[in-house]
């Protein structure tokens, strides 16, 4: 079953590669750090409008909303050690995905307000909070690739595969 479209698995996989070249190896205001976060704000905008008008309900954003209590539930199948299989985000999956919609939002507003502004260039807080944003990204990342490797091992899915394949 075709769980990811290439749209989706392209999308996911160019945001790591421009996410990880803008933290660790361009220098913050350098041109290619600029454009590298162009290039993630178009991602952005590309994804949303997948996510609103695409043909995958996978990647319909209407259809991963995590509410309370189907992040409650899903805890609690955790807990149960019950085994939920769900073909696309689960709960807490999906606060994720709208975490880094959010963060990526934060930053390409941040970064375009600092860079092209002339009375914001230097301001201690736009640097700051950007910066804070962009670790708290690389942070979440981090939490999400442990999830990925749990929730293989609780589930038997694999999900880095599916990532790459599309197919469950």
């Amino acid at each position: 079953m075709l769980i990811w479209d290439r749209l989706v698995r392209s999308w996911h996989w160019c945001l790591v590669t421009v996410v990880v070249a803008n933290y660790w190896f361009l220098e913050g205001g350098d041109d290619l750090h600029n454009y590298a976060g162009y290039s993630i704000f178009t991602l952005l905008v590309l994804r949303l409008g997948w996510g609103l008008w695409g043909r995958n309900p996978y990647a319909l954003l209407k259809n991963f909303v995590p509410t309370p209590s189907a992040i409650r539930e899903h805890l609690n199948l955790l807990r149960s050690g019950a085994n939920e299989h769900l073909a696309g985000h689960n709960p807490l999956g999906a606060v994720f995905i709208y975490f880094v919609f959010l963060a990526i939002s934060y930053l390409s507003i941040t970064g375009w307000l600092h860079e092209e502004v002339d009375a914001l260039f230097g301001n201690d807080f736009l640097q700051n909070t950007h910066r804070w944003v962009a670790d708290a990204l690389v942070i979440a990342a981090s939490i999400h690739i442990t999830a990925i490797l749990v929730m293989q091992k609780l589930t038997g899915i694999s999900l880095i595969r599916t990532m790459i394949t599309g197919k469950r």
